[in-house]
């Protein structure tokens, strides 16, 4: 006699990929949880559960490329970012510091 077991199928997780300047933000939005990787390491390779953290909200704004990630349901504790895609809003980014003549 000959049985077959089956096996539910495992359910696919959705996931949502932001790249900033410096790393690949995955987020894991059915569970609530993401991780960031360094830009140039494998994103797609296995990862504990401990390289995730949860959070409550993820907030990305389409016209600044500006995301943030509430860590807390209060929003007292928050990430921003940018994503590497959208330019930068003049104001934003790296630090321009030239010496000034003014006293």
């Amino acid at each position: 006699m000959r049985s077959t077991l089956s096996f539910p199928l495992p359910a696919v997780a959705r996931m949502e990929r932001i790249e900033s300047t410096h790393s690949v933000w995955l987020f894991d939005t059915d569970r609530m949880r993401f991780r960031r990787v360094p830009k140039g390491t494998d994103a797609d390779a296995p990862s504990l559960d401990s390289d995730w953290e949860a959070y409550f909200a993820l907030d990305v704004d389409d016209e600044t490329g500006a995301f943030t990630v509430a860590l807390n349901d209060d929003r007292t504790r928050l990430l921003r970012a940018w994503r590497d895609d959208v330019p930068a809003p003049e104001g934003t980014g790296e630090l321009n510091l030239e010496p000034t003549t003014e006293a």
